[in-house]
């Protein structure tokens, strides 16, 4: 598989026992009660067949939607798109911090 719109966006969930979850996504949207994260990614037939296609484009059976991540929406309490991490690796939602 490869990338099809460029690097994914770097997004964090906080979840409601206050875990930050950090993941790599082209977008989201929310499916049955669940935020649902995907890329789109260029796949051959037999990569498709390993993994979970939520959409495909019509004109090129090899440009698809994949799942990356599904949570329920009760779990989480914010999602947002993560700042480019900084050396440390920090995000300015959630300050570095040796003692974490």
């Amino acid at each position: 598989m490869e990338y099809e719109a460029g690097p994914p966006t770097r997004w964090h969930l906080t979840l409601r026992d206050g875990a930050v979850l950090e993941l790599w996504a082209d977008g989201y949207g929310i499916e049955d009660g669940a935020y649902e994260f995907s890329v789109l990614v260029r796949a051959t037939e037999e990569e498709q067949g390993g993994a979970e296609v939520v959409a495909r484009t019509p004109a090129d059976p090899g440009r698809v939607m994949v799942a990356v991540a599904r949570l329920a929406t009760a779990s989480v309490q914010d999602v947002h798109t993560a700042s480019a991490p900084a050396r440390d690796g920090a995000c300015v939602c959630r300050p570095f911090s040796w003692e974490q």
